[in-house]
């Protein structure tokens, strides 16, 4: 782009984002720098929807007479208010992905100019929306309102009147697939003013490219974190980015990596990191910032039970405590409701709680007395000042002094709180203070927040934030198959043949790919661009992206090095020799006497981190549970194996189950299931709710209809056993189990059966240290009876494939299972028999360092439970500060 043609006074910059903008200003502001002017005329430079908003507002002042204009959040509530009464959404389990996927489904069809909606007779979505729509838009032409979707296409009625007003050119950049109504627009401004197209070159440009390939994502987010904090370390005011697809699910673990790498100085010593080096691109849910959480679980307390965990968060932070005094009492009651086995607290529970152990909680008084005003309804407007009076009482973050990052969530959150209060507007009757709060808390879900903080010169993007935008280096990371292109995602309330029509986001993959190689396009203008992909995402195989392939022919992919998995000052330590070593990682011997609780559960641990099964199984800490919504995949895994312990109890033999017809197996199939979930529905409140227990009856059938389906395709064998208890020793160790099944084969062998719910992978059976060891324990057991086994397979029961996972002594015994000497890089010797000595050998072994007290670290300790209160890994901290004075580190 050059800007020595551009007249910076009579000229208007319209891009396709605010990062887009920035990015301009940037590098307006470079090149008049370069040109060596220390003063030059500013260029007006912004995002399309500032730029409507500007011609709104010469349209104001001039006078012309305008609808009102509703907000986001306006349109939002109005649009979830009329969906949530349709009788369509009312038994709906998820009727909030409901009004979040049609309110966009109408915002597509406003920025597409969607003339029909053309839905296929008989799809309930689609004439359901339709109604929304034509209700919707009935509502806003008789209040005389419009939808900020609607704003481009309305203006485009009157650009005419206030087009002079407008600069003489008009200069665009960004976009790469505009919406027809930008297009509109902007062809009706071309008629008086000169537009301009500028757009990044799609020829390559000679710069250094490469393709690397990783054996697993994080592997490849290391390295890429690496190759960041080396090349900031050479060059410290070096602009670069690292783009991520998929970067708000793998932010969390990116931030832990960048944290490691670039700070690891500041963390040991305790240090505040003044000038961060990184910065991302996509912002927080404001809901999620734990200064803003705590406050709605509070205020929850007004007309809702809180959970257990709730209740920890207020007790434990010290947002909500003017007296540090008061807050470390406060813990202290904490440790007693950690105890407690009561799931939900109401106020009275609390404060009842709380004078029988002597705590005073400030905000319980808060809440308290105001108890009677919160229950008496008013408008929206009126519950928000409640709120904000509450939190002015509370004396709210109390003696906790600020960071910088928690006053810039505490600000933003009263704007957001102030800015809610345009609801008022459209939600004019009266409400209850616990609906106020509903509304308010889904507006703050919405509400984005980013740290203010100066430019950082590392920059974390996500792929739509990248197209358009240069750095001095890049590195792309997930280049595989499945994210370019990505596959097309339709709008379920949209018929696909509209939207292929259309050209909607999402419709086709031809739309994919012209958006995958615009990005790419955009990413080869940068002077050093590395490209990678990883082989492996768990189990699954991945490839590199076929358009990498076709664009860039010439470059083979490299395989992607990585010398330590341990941070850059680790390397920096003293020699071993200089150190001096002590072995510290036995406990307590067990005493004669020692009742195992946990089973297989305990080897498992045991072998892959003593020191977690120690914390686990012989000093009894637990992790706080988690509260979740519908039904645990532990009751469901339950549920499976209740309802298939009763199938074969009755049916026994192979030859029954074959022997069924149809409508036998399905009445046998409904029975079982109806019987299971009424029983369940005794302690899972759910399933008293006759829609919820109607999917998990579905769900239920469809788990067994496939297993036996499964089963049907077998040799010949009777069942002989179901939900079978055994007790076996190892090393002194009695452990009680219980074998899901036992299939008794023609020739007499036996077949050991677990039911697994979820995705079981083979490689854990064979894994050092080993992963899954109830198979290998049923088979000991049963051998130790003198029965003679063929095989251990798990039972995946899961709607994506119902099949057999395992091992057996001769191939083709089950379809999809090997012979244990078939398997590459066999560990266990070839014959079964042999095998099950060497299992039965190993676990001896687990059990026997269990007995001596064994609780050494390994690099699987903490993957089963956060121990890091009492975690012996707290003593890095001593011994990292002390390797930074002696071999130096970097910051």
């Amino acid at each position: 782009m050059d800007f020595s043609v551009v007249d910076a006074e009579q000229s208007l910059v319209i891009t396709a984002s605010r990062r887009q903008a920035r990015f301009i200003r940037e590098q307006y502001a470079t090149q008049q720098l370069s040109q060596g002017h220390d003063v030059w005329p500013s260029l007006k430079v912004m995002p399309w929807s500032a730029f409507l908003n500007y011609c709104w507002g010469l349209a104001q002042d001039a006078s012309i007479s305008l609808p009102v204009r509703l907000s986001s959040s306006q349109s939002q509530y109005l649009w979830k208010r009329m969906v949530t009464a349709s009788d369509v959404v009312k038994p709906l389990l998820n009727a909030k992905q409901t009004e979040q996927l049609s309110f966009d489904a109408w915002r597509l069809c406003q920025q597409w100019q969607v003339e029909s909606l053309d839905v296929m007779p008989g799809d309930q979505d689609q004439e359901a929306f339709q109604e929304w729509y034509s209700a919707f838009e009935q509502q806003l032409d008789s209040n005389g309102w419009i939808d900020m979707q609607q704003q481009g296409n309305y203006l485009a009625t009157i650009i005419t009147s206030i087009q002079q007003q407008l600069p003489a050119t008009i200069i665009t950049y960004g976009f790469q697939q505009p919406t027809p109504q930008q297009t509109a627009l902007l062809q009706l401004l071309a008629q008086e003013k000169q537009v301009i197209n500028w757009s990044f070159s799609r020829e390559r440009t000679k710069n250094n490219v490469q393709l690397y390939s990783a054996p697993t994502p994080n592997h490849e987010l290391l390295a890429a974190v690496r190759w960041a904090r080396d090349m900031l370390l050479e060059q410290p005011h070096k602009k670069i980015a690292i783009v991520v697809p998929d970067l708000e699910q793998k932010r969390a673990y990116i931030e832990r990596l960048i944290y490691r790498e670039f700070y690891a100085r500041n963390l040991v010593s305790g240090k505040e990191i003044a000038q961060p080096l990184h910065d991302f691109s996509i912002d927080e849910s404001l809901l999620k910032q734990p200064l803003i959480a705590l406050v709605m679980d509070w205020v929850a307390l007004t007309y809702k039970r809180v959970t257990k965990a709730q209740l920890q968060h207020l007790l434990l932070a010290p947002y909500l405590y003017q007296e540090q005094e008061l807050h470390w009492q406060s813990t202290q009651f904490e440790l007693r409701i950690r105890k407690s086995t009561k799931a939900y607290y109401s106020v009275d529970d609390i404060v009842k709680l709380s004078r029988h152990h002597k705590v005073q909680l400030p905000w319980l008084d808060v809440l308290q007395g105001h108890h009677k005003e919160l229950q008496t309804n008013a408008d929206y407007k009126s519950q928000i000042k409640a709120l904000l009076s509450l939190l002015s009482e509370l004396h709210w973050t109390g003696y906790h002094s600020l960071s910088s990052r928690e006053y810039q969530v505490q600000q933003t959150f009263i704007e957001a709180i102030k800015a809610s209060q345009s609801i008022q507007k459209v939600a004019t009757e009266a409400l209850a203070f616990s609906r106020a709060m509903s509304l308010l808390k889904e507006q703050l879900e919405q509400q984005s927040f980013h740290q203010q903080q100066p430019k950082a010169p590392l920059q974390i993007m996500g792929m739509l934030e990248a197209i358009g935008i240069t750095f001095e280096a890049v590195w792309l990371v997930g280049a595989t198959d499945q994210v370019l292109p990505q596959k097309a995602s339709p709008n379920p309330f949209l018929s696909k043949i509209l939207q292929r029509k259309y050209n909607l986001p999402g419709s086709s993959h031809s739309r994919e790919v012209e958006y995958a190689q615009s990005l790419i396009h955009s990413l080869l203008a940068n002077q050093e661009l590395n490209i990678s992909y990883a082989e492996f995402e768990g189990e699954q195989e991945q490839m590199m992206s076929p358009l990498l392939k076709q664009m860039l022919p010439e470059i083979p992919p490299l395989k992607l090095p990585l010398d330590s998995e341990l941070p850059a000052i680790l390397e920096l330590w003293p020699r071993k020799e200089c150190l001096e070593y002590y072995d510290d990682h036995y406990g307590e011997a067990l005493e004669e006497h020692f009742s195992v609780k946990g089973g297989t559960g305990l080897l498992r641990m045991q072998a892959a981190s003593p020191f977690d099964a120690y914390l686990r199984y012989r000093l009894e800490l637990q992790a706080f549970e988690e509260d979740g919504l519908g039904v645990s995949y532990m009751d469901r895994g339950n549920l499976f194996h209740k309802a298939m312990q009763l199938i074969w109890s009755r049916l026994e033999t192979q030859k029954a189950l074959l022997g069924l017809s149809d409508e036998g197996l399905m009445d046998l199939v409904n029975k079982t299931t109806q019987f299971v979930l009424e029983e369940a529905s005794r302690h899972i409140y759910l399933l008293q709710n006759s829609a919820f227990f109607a999917i998990e009856v579905q769900r239920l059938q469809a788990l067994i209809l496939e297993s036996l389906e499964l089963d049907k395709s077998r040799e010949p064998f009777a069942v002989i056993g179901t939900e079978v208890p055994r007790e076996i020793e190892l090393s002194g160790l009695k452990f009680s189990i219980v074998i899901d099944r036992i299939d008794q084969l023609s020739d007499g062998r036996l077949l050991i059966i677990d039911y697994k719910t979820g995705q079981p992978v083979l490689s854990s059976l064979f894994r050092d240290p080993i992963a899954e060891p109830q198979l290998l324990l049923y088979a000991i057991s049963e051998s130790s009876h003198q029965h003679k086994v063929a095989g251990v397979v798990f039972m995946q029961a899961h709607l994506k494939a119902c099949k057999y996972i395992g091992i057996t002594e001769e191939a083709n015994m089950l379809e999809g299972v090997i012979a244990l000497r078939d398997y590459k890089n066999n560990p266990y010797p070839d014959e079964f028999s042999e095998a099950i000595q060497t299992w039965k050998q190993m676990l001896e072994q687990i059990a026997e360092d269990f007995k001596q007290g064994n609780a050494e670290l390994t690099e699987y300790s903490g993957d089963f439970v956060d121990y890091h209160a009492v975690s012996r890994w707290s003593q890095r901290d001593v011994d990292f500060k002390s390797a930074v004075q002696t071999g130096g580190g970097h910051d």
